[in-house]
């Protein structure tokens, strides 16, 4: 077989190739253009929309920061339960007369010292203040959450009212778009019949002042679409997306029965399933709380606290005691002092040598163990003012407490009487809109048959692109209204 001998001149070829600056520059091109066509080409559902609002938005985000703090604070009620163990060590140089700590008597010697010691201390009992004050801050920190998710529901409202709102503006893009169209085509059979002399050059010219006008209402709709965009992307948190496209359900799909239930129902499941009632309740309980948390002070308090402590001092020595037998005169014979007696006597010598400071430490270790009963009699009447401003707080909570019913109540009636007016309207844009159909079908057959002016043409044509608009704008205002009773229900916000 014979073998290929330019094969290392392609292979050579191949790689400047892929080396080649421009090449790369190329691939990079490319790469860049296939994510942007990937970026263009996404679509946002509702859903989406509305899990990125969740995600990305700050306020909410610095909520759920803010309650992991009260977290924490409540993490540390419990803590201080628990007793405390501190380890300290002083080392003292004296120069002078001074006071040796060891021994405690005064010496005019320099002084070098060291005392470690290890402590602990634990509350027995305080009027049970550190219990209640762990029932308030986790009470807190519910209530916290309960406002996260409150957060939540109105981004969540929010986006579906700027997604709406897209939708809307679409549709109105849509209808002009086909308003322009027929004109177009009008002012073609104008044009035709003008040169025919069917048409004096009059009907051309209001024809085609239509057509600008359509125009006009085009761009108008444009523009109104990409600012109810820019809306929505804001609440999402995304830099502007020129070609930033949303998922568009069918209407007609969309279009859903009232609940047969009256405002007094609707509120009464608000009631059960909103976190910004239960959020109120909390907080009504937690100043209860604090207010155990304040008499509380008027108790005594009880405290045991034990040590380990040990000492050094480099003016101590060691003294050892030793008993020695030495001969000495013990008396004399017959009392006469020419004779001595001699005899082994007892003799206690002391020796002072150095004592480590390992030594010392160790020789000197305690142990103590105390307990601590304070009892208030007088504190500037500073506990009178904390009970005074927790009863005040619990007035308040209460307030609060029924404020939110209050607010979710007109909420409710609001949203159901809108609801109600939506539906109303519904029928009647339908209602109109058939009816303009119907004219405006009649008035064109009319005027291109010759037997209605341009006048009354265009007058019936502006008739039935206002019903379309006010049809289409009722079909979604009452899609809106449904949802946000549907909220009130409970139901998921979804398509």
């Amino acid at each position: 077989m014979k073998k290929d001998t330019n094969y290392p001149e392609m292979k050579k070829r191949r790689t400047i190739l892929i080396w080649n600056p421009l090449y790369l520059i190329m691939i990079a091109g490319a790469m860049i253009s296939f994510q942007c066509i990937q970026a263009q080409s996404k679509v946002w559902s509702l859903k989406e929309c509305i899990s990125t609002a969740l995600e990305k938005n700050i306020g909410l985000n610095q909520s759920k920061l803010g309650n992991e703090i009260t977290h924490i604070t409540w993490d540390q009620s419990k803590y201080n339960l628990y007793p405390n163990l501190n380890l300290s060590d002083a080392h003292n140089i004296s120069f002078g007369r001074a006071l040796d700590p060891v021994s405690y008597e005064y010496t005019n010697q320099n002084v070098s010292s060291n005392v470690p010691s290890l402590n602990s201390t634990v509350t027995l009992y305080s009027g049970m203040k550190n219990l209640d004050l762990i029932k308030e801050n986790k009470l807190n920190y519910d209530a916290g959450s309960l406002d996260i998710e409150k957060q939540q529901n109105d981004l969540t409202l929010n986006v579906l009212a700027a997604y709406m709102q897209v939708l809307l503006d679409e549709e109105a893009v849509n209808i002009t778009k086909e308003q322009m169209a027929l004109t177009a085509q009008q002012v073609d059979r104008t044009e035709k019949y003008v040169k025919v002399g069917k048409y004096p050059e009059l009907n051309l010219f209001q024809v085609n002042s239509q057509l600008a006008a359509d125009k006009s209402a085009e761009v108008d709709a444009e523009n109104t679409l990409q600012i109810a965009k820019v809306t929505l992307m804001q609440l999402l948190e995304l830099p502007l997306m020129p070609d930033f496209e949303i998922e568009k359900p069918a209407v007609e799909t969309l279009l859903s029965e009232a609940p047969a239930l009256s405002t007094e129902d609707i509120y009464k499941t608000s009631l059960d399933i909103l976190p910004q009632v239960k959020s109120a309740a909390l907080r009504t309980q937690a100043s209860d709380w604090d207010l155990k948390v304040s008499k509380a002070a008027l108790m005594p308090t009880l405290s045991l606290t034990g040590s380990l402590r040990t000492n050094y001092s480099n003016l101590r020595s060691q003294e050892t005691d030793q008993l020695v037998y030495q001969r000495e005169n013990i008396g004399y014979l017959l009392g006469n002092p020419l004779q001595p007696v001699v005899g082994m006597v007892p003799t206690d010598l002391v020796n002072i040598s150095s004592y480590p400071g390992w030594k010392q430490l160790n020789d000197n270790f305690g142990e103590v163990l105390s307990f601590s009963l304070t009892i208030p009699i007088f504190n500037n009447f500073q506990v009178k003012s904390a009970i005074a401003k927790s009863k005040i707080n619990i007035a308040n909570a209460k307030l609060n407490e029924e404020a939110v019913k209050v607010t979710i109540r007109k909420s409710v009636e609001q949203a159901y009487t809108d609801e109600v007016g939506a539906a109303k309207k519904l029928v009647s844009a339908g209602e109109q809109e058939r009816s303009e159909e119907r004219t405006y079908g009649d008035m064109e057959k009319k005027f291109n048959a010759g037997m209605a002016t341009t006048t009354d043409y265009l007058v019936e044509k502006n008739n039935y692109n206002k019903a379309q608009l006010s049809n289409v704008s009722a079909k979604f205002d009452y899609i809106y209204k449904t949802k946000v009773v549907d909220f009130y229900l409970g139901k998921p916000v979804t398509f």
